[in-house]
C-alpha cells in the first residue's frame, strides 16, 4: 500500500538487459505528445532525465509528481526500482496555499458584513479548507496513476511496438 506522504514503490524484474531500458526509457520521454490539427496535445507529454541507469521522470503539465529510480542488472535481465511520490515543493506549495486560504477565510469572517468568526463561520472555512485540500489529494493520485501507466507500458517485458 503506498503511502500518500512517502509515495509507492515501483519494482518489477524484466528480461531485459539495464542498457536496453534506459534506452527505451530515454525515447520514450522524447516523443512528442499526439498533437489534434497539429496544435491541440492529445496525449501526455513525459519528460525526465536518463542518467546511466538513474532517472526521473514526470508529465510536463502534471509536475507534482514525480517517478525517481533505477535500472540494476540482475541474472537473466534487469530490476526496476523506483518510488512515486509527490515532490518537495509541491508539498510545501499545498501548505502555503493551505495557510493562505485559512488566513483568507478568516479575514472574509472577520468583516462587518461577514458570518462572523463563530461556529458557522468556522465551519464553512473548515469546509472550504477540507475541499481544497481534497482537490489537491486527488490530482496527485491521477498524476500518479498515468505515471505508473507510463513507467508500466515503458517497461513491460516485450519490445514496444
Amino acid at each position: 500500500m503506498a503511502s500518500p506522504l512517502i509515495g509507492e514503490r515501483y519494482v518489477r524484474d524484466i528480461p531485459i538487459a539495464p542498457e536496453a531500458l534506459s534506452g527505451r526509457l530515454r525515447a520514450a520521454i522524447n516523443n512528442r505528445p499526439r498533437r489534434m490539427f497539429g496544435v491541440l496535445k492529445v496525449g501526455s507529454e513525459w519528460v525526465g532525465v536518463v542518467a546511466g541507469n538513474e532517472f526521473v521522470v514526470w508529465e510536463k503539465q502534471g509536475h507534482a509528481t514525480r517517478a525517481t529510480g533505477r535500472i540494476k542488472g540482475r541474472r537473466g535481465g534487469s530490476r526496476v526500482e523506483a518510488v512515486i511520490a509527490v515532490t518537495g515543493r509541491t508539498r510545501i506549495l499545498t501548505v502555503v496555499f493551505f495557510a493562505l486560504f485559512v488566513i483568507a477565510s478568516l479575514g472574509l469572517l472577520a468583516r462587518e458584513e461577514g458570518l462572523g468568526i463563530g461556529p458557522s463561520g468556522l465551519a464553512v472555512a473548515a469546509v472550504g479548507a477540507f475541499v481544497t485540500l481534497t482537490l489537491f489529494w486527488s490530482a496527485s493520485l491521477r498524476q500518479r496513476a498515468a505515471l505508473r501507466a507510463f513507467l508500466d507500458g515503458v517497461f513491460r517485458e516485450r519490445e514496444p511496438e
